[in-house]
């Protein structure tokens, strides 16, 4: 019975780590390229993340929103707002967004967004 039961808990031990693995491995998918929302009222909205930017492009690219990307670890990262030209937006230059990569699944991004005291989730996917 001890055998049976050592042999249960090293088997949901491995299946952990190898879950783990594949969460960090799938984070990766954010590093660099282009993605839409999925979840946004503006269906033109997008942004482009590179090596330390972050670029986000609204209203058919009428407005961009333009940060420094800083990587906490593999799956979230931090941005700090340099500039703004949307008309009415509610965060400033200066203020920092903390995005957590919950999942990524099909192909399919799910996150968190932290920003002043205000916490969302959406989804996003990489079109190129």
């Amino acid at each position: 019975m001890k055998k049976i039961l050592s042999v249960g808990l090293m088997l949901v031990l491995v299946n952990l780590v190898v879950a783990q693995s594949a969460i960090k491995d799938s984070c990766s998918i954010l590093r660099n390229g282009t993605f839409k929302y999925l979840d946004a009222e503006d269906t033109t909205a997008y942004f482009v993340i590179s090596p330390g930017s972050h670029v986000e492009y609204l209203r058919n690219s009428a407005y961009t929103i333009k940060s420094k990307v800083t990587w906490l670890n593999d799956c979230s990262y931090k941005m700090l707002m340099l500039s703004n030209t949307l008309p009415e937006f509610p965060f400033k230059p200066g203020q920092t967004m903390t995005v957590i990569i919950d999942k990524v699944e099909n192909g399919i991004i799910y996150y968190t967004s932290k920003v002043q005291g205000e916490k969302w989730q959406g989804r996003l996917v990489k079109v190129k």
